[in-house]
This record gives structure tokens, sequence and C-alpha cells, in this order.
């Protein structure tokens, strides 16, 4: 009989467990690898993001509440008193990123005749609010009460809001010129 040589089928046994060793050890540092660069770049968008806008730092450190009343006069294409407009309103900017505009509007002629209420309500904005001179810009769409309860949604709006005071710009083109081509002034209260 003839003596077999097991140091040679250890040897190659031990070869072949090396390789596969090598190749389970390779993918797991692969994954580790992969994971990483996946959290890293995560972190990098997270970063940029709230470097390049500030309002959803801001709005997620605080919540902001401004409160206020609409006393504005507009006046008509000659610049005749036309309609008072009086009312509320309200801004709230919470932690989830939410902005929210209520008002209530209430017009009338100079005289105190044709008097009507208005409502204001479903901010959407698709951007951030922007910063202007001493006062931030939001412009986005609302739902706003008409005539005999009717509404129109999806109004285009515009809300520059300053430390001490507000203006609400309506698109005259989808109310009918209903607010004329100006915005309506208001004072901040709270």
């Amino acid at each position: 009989m003839s003596k077999i040589n097991t140091g040679n089928f250890a040897s190659i046994r031990n070869k072949s467990m090396s390789k596969h060793h090598f190749k389970r050890s390779y993918n797991r540092n692969s994954s580790v690898v992969f994971v990483l660069l996946i959290l890293a770049l995560s972190l990098v968008l997270v970063v940029i993001i709230f470097t390049h806008s500030p309002y959803l730092t801001n709005a997620q450190v605080q919540n902001i509440t401004k409160k206020g009343t609409f006393n504005y006069t507009q006046s008509d294409t000659s610049g005749n008193p036309d309609w008072t407009d009086t009312g509320n309103w309200s801004f709230k900017e919470s932690p989830s990123v939410v902005l929210t505009f209520d008002a209530v509007i209430n017009m009338a002629k100079p005289n105190g005749s044709e008097g009507h209420q208005h409502t204001v309500s479903d901010l959407t904005i698709p951007y951030a609010p922007f910063n202007q001179t001493n006062s931030t810009v939001i412009k986005g769409t609302t739902t706003l009460t008409m005539d005999k309860g009717t509404f129109v949604s999806e109004e285009p709006t515009t809300i520059t809001l300053g430390e001490k005071n507000i203006s609400v710009y309506f698109d005259p083109a989808k109310i009918k010129n209903h607010f004329g081509n100006q915005s309506i002034i208001g004072v901040v209260t709270q």
C-alpha cells in the first residue's frame, strides 16, 4: 500500500479556505464602506439644505405667531376712497415648517353701505419665504371667500410681513379685480 500524503490535502484545503475567507472579508468590508459612504453623503446633503435655507432652520428652532389688524382704505382709479377694509389676521410658523395665514377682511363703502366679509385661509407656498429690506415676503396661494358664499381656491397671494406692518396682495385677475390692483395694509399687534 502506498502512503497518502495528507499534508498536500491540508495545504490545498487551507488555501481554499483562505480564498473563501478573503472573499467573505472583502464583501463585508465593501458593505461597511458603502454604508459609511451613504451616511457621509446624507450628512453633506443635510448640511447643504440647512445652510442654504435659513427659514427651515429658524422654523425648527422656534414657533412664530404674529397677529394684527387691517384698517385700510382702497382708492379707485382716480385716487378717491372706494372701499374701507378692516379685519384681523394671524400668521403662524411651527417647527414642522408649516406656515398658516388666516384673515377676515370686512369691506364696506366709506359711507358704510355694501358691507360684506371675506375669509382667507389655506396658505400654500411652493418656495421658502425670502427676506427683503426689514420684511419677509411669502408668495403662494390662498383660498378666499367671495360674495354670497362662493370661494376662490389657489388665489395667487403675496404677503409682506414686517416687524410692525403687513401687506397682502391678491392677484386681481382671478378675483375680477375685487380688491383693486393694490395691497391691503395692516399692522402687527402681537
